[in-house]
């Protein structure tokens, strides 16, 4: 089994966590095995009307992959519970499907708690519901192809200074940013910019087995994966690292 190093120092998201696992599968296992891999699995949630565009960005100097989740067809509202009842009754392997439903009922309570709605009340916007799906979904099956035996998650970088939503002006990290980021290792950036969003931190905190630096390993393959709003002067990107684990003995 593998270990699985996130570095999130610039910020997470899920785009920018499935764009890394994918890219870091393609660098351990060759072409064809993370993004190819990706959309093949993606079709066990039997969702349609959705597609992955994938592309490649340079950000301060550094070669990263983005992704899309492209809607192809009109969406319907979707609430918390269509969306559990779409993983359950996929054909996703066991332990991907259980980290999905955990990770998703973490980003439904944190929504509920922070409006004050029954869990079951939650809803989300046409596309942003198939994305939501697609990230976290994506996020666990790469894991297991990446034979994740455990994750380890470095210190989140939540940004700082305001965020315009559907409520209004609000300051960063979010109220659900902010409800999803507990037990996690995080700080705030002197960039202003909400740099972590509530589906990054919703796979965080469901895969994460240890918090802290890189550990002592044989790296296997890095990838990059940026979100949208990153630029040069901003850069925002997950790097995920696999590596094979040494014993830290005689230090």
């Amino acid at each position: 089994m593998s270990t699985v190093f996130l570095d999130c120092s610039t910020g997470v998201s899920g785009d920018m966590l499935l764009a890394a696992l994918s890219h870091a599968l393609e660098e351990w296992r060759g072409p064809g095995a993370g993004f190819a891999f990706l959309d093949k699995a993606l079709a066990s949630l039997k969702l349609e009307g959705f597609r992955l565009a994938w592309s490649e960005k340079r950000i301060a100097g550094i070669r990263t992959q983005h992704v899309d989740v492209i809607s192809t067809l009109d969406q319907p509202l979707r609430h918390y519970t269509d969306l559990r009842a779409i993983i359950e009754n996929s054909g996703m392997p066991a332990r991907a499907g259980e980290r999905s439903v955990r990770a998703l009922r973490l980003l439904g309570e944190a929504e509920a708690k922070v409006h004050g709605v029954e869990l079951e009340a939650v809803h989300f916007h046409e596309i942003g519901a198939v994305d939501t799906l697609a990230d976290i979904c994506g996020a666990m099956l790469l894991l297991d192809a990446l034979e994740a035996g455990d994750v380890v998650v470095g210190p989140v970088d939540l940004g700082s200074g305001f965020v315009h939503c559907a409520h209004g002006v609000l300051p960063v990290p979010a109220p659900a940013c902010a409800e999803l980021a507990k037990g996690l290792i995080t700080f705030g950036s002197d960039c202003a910019m909400e740099r972590a969003t509530p589906t990054g931190l919703a796979i965080l905190r469901t895969v994460a087995d240890e918090f802290g630096p890189l550990p002592m390993g044989t790296l296997l393959g890095v990838g990059y994966g940026s979100g949208g709003r990153s630029s040069d002067e901003q850069p925002t990107y997950v790097r995920a690292m696999v590596l094979e684990r040494v014993a830290e003995t005689g230090r």
